[in-house]
């Protein structure tokens, strides 16, 4: 596909920050990456942090983590989102001591990456990074030697390497501003990664540190191109539909109708912070424009519209009353992004499509249909782990999750349940707890594991590991029956041993789920790659989902709820079924993520 002209549509900037609870402590990242040639903390933001708690943290001035992060003042921190915080401490201060016996060294050879390390040692990629502050993953030649954690060696998976590797180079992506990343697939070579990133063999070579190998799974990274955007405040809705149009590709298709034969969605967006376009939401307009070319190739005509709004909710009323394109012959808007933003969209007759607001307290409509699952629909999802059989324990901590202790009581109700109590030393409690020997029966053993840190909820994972193992010879070859519920945080842990997972036939719920060894979008990485020069993230494959399943469901016609419910679309991410909570339209799809024993993981 060749993008001729793409058009944004500028505005002011409005927003809004958070607030630290009283009393909750935040701590320092223990991932340190070398990202443009300088040391950055990688912070990912939790509910209740502001960028001046954060800053203090790290004993930084709040002013210099919005600047390394394209923060205004007036800027909102969502739950999830990573930062770069600079990191000034020498960097052998941060690394395990030389004699430490816990770790073997290894001597680097030039062009050698930390995946290939990883690889080489069945290792996990989140430890090595851990244990060897301030690398670079695509190239570790600079550096003396590597930390190999001994206990660790050969306790991963290569699927799990990879996952992580993938996982590392959206954040890279995400936070770099001078490179894309983006992990090699399988048959990739260096002639056509170089050119789908429009660079030279030698220069994808020298921002690599010259590898001698190149592996599937491992991260690379390319100099980034400068994007060139037409900064035109307001552009006719004719002009717009040209520059849509012109971009897809294909010619003579014949077009299904839709009233005026054409759906028009507009895409509401903070698109730029003070005039610097962000990068995340350059990839959701990217993601937006192939679903258009789909729905295109299926005879579909629609016009895609790109409004910047720049989270100003005074921007969008302006809209609809000034502009017709915007406000009279919209079909379907997608977006905001931020609660506020959201007012003035609420009630109109059109439907509008929210697709990463997470919260909407004080604003409800019956045309806003919310992607993002809310929690009301969790239990509902868990309760299918639960049968009257199931022996239920209860692992608490001293840093207990209270929020999800208090969900999985309303999930039991009045199924029984036996608790463990693990003391600041984590011993267990004995005069308000049992130990967990005592609690397990001979069948279905379910844990619901309450930490609220990876730290301890490591060590519980880890203590009903070898409770599993010490009993392992009464069953024979037949597995131990036991089961774990964890927190959804489980999949952002970085020093964790992931084999418990596997393990333990651990599950919990994500807001998203993309499987990326899937072929369907294998086939979209490769679509994007080739159309706009980098790996797609997360807000590629939502804009994609969003513009392929309501725009499918416009085109339908009749009742749009009952469409988008009985839609078989094929999407990216895992497909979403809406039902009316307090006046608004809410996804109730939990994607459950469960690691099975057998080394595979399900999403249901």
């Amino acid at each position: 596909m060749t993008i001729r002209r793409v058009i944004l549509l500028f505005s002011a900037l409005v927003g809004i920050n958070i607030s630290l609870c009283a009393g909750q402590e935040i701590v320092r990242s223990k991932v340190v990456l070398s990202i443009d040639g300088r040391n950055f903390y990688i912070h990912t933001v939790e509910d209740g942090q502001s960028v001046g708690n954060i800053a203090t943290a790290y004993s930084l001035d709040e002013g210099e983590v919005r600047q390394e992060n394209d923060l205004t003042q007036n800027d909102t921190l969502t739950v999830g989102r990573v930062l770069r915080v600079p990191c000034y401490e020498r960097i052998s201060r941060l690394s395990p001591k030389r004699g430490d016996s816990r770790f073997a060294r290894i001597n680097t050879h030039e062009g050698a990456s930390l995946f290939e390390v990883a690889k080489s040692n069945a290792i996990s990629l989140d430890t090595l990074i851990v244990d060897n502050p301030g690398v670079d993953l695509t190239d570790i030649s600079g550096r003396t030697t590597i930390n190999i954690r001994k206990s660790a060696i050969r306790t991963t998976q290569l699927p799990d390497i990879e996952m992580a590797s993938r996982r590392y180079a959206e954040i890279l992506g995400a936070l770099s501003k001078q490179y894309d990343y983006f992990v090699v697939e399988s048959g990739g070579t260096l002639y056509s990664m170089a050119a789908a990133h429009d660079i030279g063999v030698d220069e994808m070579l020298n921002s690599n540190g010259n590898p001698q190998m190149i592996y599937a799974g491992m991260i690379l990274k390319a100099p980034r191109k400068q994007v060139v955007i037409p900064m035109e405040y307001i552009v006719p809705a004719e002009d717009v539909a040209l520059a849509v149009v012109d971009s897809l590709s294909g010619n003579n298709v014949a077009l299904a109708a839709f009233e005026d034969d054409v759906l028009t969605v507009s895409l509401v967006l903070p698109m730029t912070t003070k005039g610097r376009v962000r990068a995340n939401f350059v990839e959701f307009y990217q993601g937006a424009l192939l679903a258009a070319e789909d729905l295109k190739a299926e005879g579909k005509s629609i016009n895609l519209q790109l409004y910047d709004i720049a989270h100003n909710p005074q921007q969008i009323s302006d809209l609809l009353a000034s502009d017709d394109a915007f406000g009279k012959e919209t079909d379907l808007f997608i977006g905001p992004v931020y609660e506020d933003d959201v007012a003035a969209l609420a009630g109109i007759d059109r439907p509008v499509v929210l697709p990463l607001t997470s919260r909407l307290d004080s604003i409800s409509g019956r045309n806003l249909y919310r992607l993002v699952p809310t929690d009301s629909a969790r239990i509902n999802k868990l309760s299918g782990l639960i049968a009257p059989t199931t022996n239920v324990i209860m692992v608490h901590t001293a840093s207990t999750d209270k929020a999800m202790e208090n969900e999985m009581l309303r999930l039991l109700g009045d199924h029984p349940y036996g608790k463990v109590i693990f003391n600041e030393e984590f011993v267990v409690d004995s005069l308000n707890s049992r130990p967990i020997e005592e609690l397990m029966v001979e069948e279905d053993n379910l844990f619901m594991v309450l930490a609220d840190n990876e730290i301890d909820t490591d060590r519980s994972l880890a203590i009903i590991s070898s409770i599993m193992n010490s009993r392992q010879p009464k069953y024979g070859t037949r597995r131990v029956p036991v089961r774990v519920i964890g927190r959804g945080d489980l999949a952002k842990y970085k020093n964790m041993d992931r084999n418990l997972l596997f393990k333990l036939d651990v599950s919990y719920l994500v807001t998203y789920h993309a499987d990326r060894g899937n072929g369907r979008i294998r086939e979209f990485d490769r679509r994007f790659i080739e159309s706009f020069g980098r790996q797609p993230s997360m807000f590629a494959y939502r804009a994609y989902d969003a513009v392929r399943l309501f725009g499918g469901a416009m085109f339908e016609g009749g009742d749009l709820t009952a469409a988008l419910n009985g839609s078989v679309t094929p999407l990216l991410q895992v497909p979403y079924s809406f039902t009316e909570e307090n006046g608004t339209m809410v996804n109730d799809a939990w994607p459950l993520v469960n690691y099975r024993p057998s080394y595979s993981i399900e999403v249901k």
